[in-house]
């Protein structure tokens, strides 16, 4: 009988993936150990090992691994990967969308329609006990809603902004045509800026999307404009953020994800009256959601097949 091929797993909540992936895929054999403690891993064991799943892992660590020939990442972004200075470049990366794109969907909508609702102006007028008739959910029909990034994610929360009756236009690297949807090349935002309604950053964290909201982008905005980040906090310029606020180029930013997390307890983003700050949980990593997007390469791993969906480590994604 053939060794069943081994898969580190080095993850916080690493008992339980090792339990649920076992469950998924028996014919492996499978290990799994806090990113704390994965430099006091098996190291006989993991010397054989050629498989990994991971998000985050202790510099020092991927030497213990001279076999590694595929890393399948615990999540969608990749940047942090792929150049990597411990991860060969012969070693496949596969991400993994799982069902963020509904996440991050019902996340979007959640703090857009917290706004059209009006829902914090009600709890002010309860708390006077005041029926405030005149209180009116704004009307979001066909007001335009921006999404760069058009990929499984992208394209969810298009869908869900286009169920909220919103004209939505997907940006990616360049034109490209849809059956649904209008997609531009990223280059032509600006244009699009000064009647958006709400602009959603669901791209990739590359060298070309690096600081994209900056203060040329913002200079086109408008007062009503929402801007969402679940993309990369490497994607928006915070000072410039800051001023695009201050100066009403901006009406709301919200959050998810930052340069450096966790946010640090004195970083002024954190006082701003129209920023929401939240701590990227947009899109959890959840194993009852991520496994069935994990599972076909995993079963070609166990059966000694190719992987397939590997990254491209020159376009970061």
């Amino acid at each position: 009988m053939n060794q069943s091929r081994r898969l580190a797993i080095i993850h916080h909540n690493a008992s339980d993936w090792v339990s649920k992936l076992q469950a998924a895929e028996p014919g492996l054999d499978l290990r799994g150990w806090h990113p704390r403690e994965a430099m006091q891993a098996d190291a006989d064991w993991l010397s054989e090992a050629e498989a990994l799943f991971t998000w985050r892992f202790p510099m020092g660590f991927l030497p213990r691994m001279p076999k590694l020939k595929w890393l399948q990442n615990a999540g969608a972004g990749v940047d942090h990967l792929v150049n990597h200075p411990e991860l060969p470049q012969n070693v496949l990366i596969t991400r993994a969308d799982g069902r963020f794109g509904l996440w991050i969907a019902r996340y979007v909508c959640g703090h857009l329609l917290y706004e059209a609702q009006q829902i914090e102006a009600c709890r002010q007028a309860q708390a006077f006990n005041q029926w405030q008739g005149k209180l009116l959910p704004e009307r979001l029909h066909d007001k335009l809603a921006l999404v760069v990034g058009f990929g499984r994610i992208g394209r969810q929360v298009g869908l869900a902004l286009k169920t909220l009756g919103m004209t939505v236009c997907g940006f990616a690297t360049q034109d490209r045509h849809d059956t649904e949807f209008q997609i531009n090349s990223v280059s032509r935002l600006p244009e699009h800026m000064p009647r958006t309604r709400v602009l959603v950053i669901c791209a990739p964290g590359t060298e070309n999307t690096k600081g994209m909201i900056n203060a040329n982008l913002l200079a086109s905005g408008n007062p009503d404009l929402t801007l969402i980040n679940v993309g990369r906090g490497s994607q928006v310029v915070l000072p410039d953020l800051l001023k695009a606020l201050d100066n009403g180029l901006l009406g709301r930013a919200v959050l998810d994800v930052f340069p450096d997390e966790p946010l640090k307890p004195d970083d002024p983003v954190w006082k701003h009256p129209r920023i929401t700050i939240t701590p990227h949980h947009s899109g959890p990593t959840v194993p009852e959601d991520l496994i069935d997007d994990i599972l076909p390469n995993l079963r070609a791993y166990a059966d000694g097949r190719a992987i397939v969906g590997a990254v491209d480590r020159g376009r970061g994604y």
